[in-house]
């Protein structure tokens, strides 16, 4: 799926003010595509303000969070129009949704679950980032990348593709806008111990932890970990690392997907799955309301990590039958 960037542009040229929005728990692709946008904006003569709901819960994006609005009333001044940056659904700005309700909208995004929204949309599923969208937008425009640029569209495209461990065959793309990114003066090295660097000893303690317990089902073809609400309490948000935790976990053999279940609050949790390239975990994320890549994806459930378990273990018992009955076919 597709959609063409001339409306995309051309919504960007209709308004002078823009508020910048990113989805909830942001990452490095999200955030480094607000920013590298609102230097685009900049060049093109237009004002925006960046808006986040938040938290900043990741190592590698803490020192951004004061560029961030929490909420569009805050901006220095009123925006024109609203751009959704890394988003597949309206309800995953969270809090800032009802007031991008306001407001002309447009949707920059490369995932192709959610409920469509916006007034104009860029959509390009076979991009491996936002930021990589970015980066070739601004090279059809004919703007010459800067460092500042090359160095926030650098550390998004780098996030969303685990360092390239995420890319397959044919994405000589990717690397070609990589390549043009570091030779614009972004640094690999530095990008590298912005995302994986920088982590506390109880963000270490945390990981051992999870991997300990993790739990084999359908004879290791899931394996499935959790942290609780006490665990929450004595590590804190900030020591999260689930990009660790998947990472290790998808390297035992036999495994196809990964699942993290991670309490929230006591009565809420966020589930992320993470898969090889047979089974489809944005599709059993979209069964709970959620979203993402084929092999990459979440959401957000109400109830406890137990019950939270038992539903995600039942969906994943569905979707394993049916690809051990498509593979038996062949």
């Amino acid at each position: 799926m597709k959609t063409d960037s001339e409306s995309f542009l051309l919504f960007l040229r209709s308004y002078e003010t823009f508020a910048l929005v990113g989805h909830e728990d942001p990452d490095g692709d999200c955030l480094g595509s607000q920013l590298a946008l609102a230097s685009l904006l900049l060049r093109m003569g237009k004002r925006s303000c960046l808006v986040s709901p938040g938290p900043f819960a990741r190592a590698e994006i803490v020192d951004l969070a004061h560029r961030f609005s929490t909420s569009i009333s805050r901006c220095d001044e009123n925006p024109t129009a609203a751009v959704v940056v890394d988003c597949s659904t309206a309800v995953r700005t969270g809090s800032v949704a009802a007031e991008i309700a306001e407001l002309p909208t447009a949707v920059i995004d490369h995932h192709a679950a959610g409920e469509a929204f916006g007034d104009a949309r860029y959509i390009d599923t076979t991009a491996p980032s936002v930021t990589y969208m970015i980066a070739t937008l601004m090279q059809s425009m004919g703007y010459e990348i800067n460092k500042q640029e090359a160095e926030w569209l650098l550390f998004g495209l780098c996030t969303d593709t685990g360092f390239f461990r995420h890319l397959d065959d044919g994405a000589g793309e990717a690397f070609r806008v990589a390549s043009l990114l570091v030779e614009a003066g972004a640094s690999p090295k530095s990008v590298h111990r912005a995302m994986y660097g920088h982590r506390t000893l109880e963000s270490r303690r945390l990981v051992g932890t999870l991997l300990a317990r993790a739990r084999s089902v359908f004879g290791g073809r899931v394996l499935l970990t959790w942290q609780d609400a006490d665990d929450l309490r004595r590590f804190g948000r900030a020591a999260g690392d689930s990009d660790t935790v998947y990472r290790e976990l998808q390297r035992v053999e036999g495994c196809e997907t990964v699942v993290l279940v991670r309490a929230e609050s006591d009565e809420s949790c966020s589930v992320g799955l993470r898969s090889f390239d047979r089974i489809d975990v944005g599709e059993i994320a979209r069964r709970f309301g959620g979203g993402g890549h084929k092999n990459a994806s979440g959401y957000t459930a109400e109830g406890t990590v137990e019950s939270t378990c038992d539903r995600i273990v039942a969906a994943l018992q569905e979707t394993l039958v049916d690809d051990s009955s498509r593979r038996s076919d062949l």
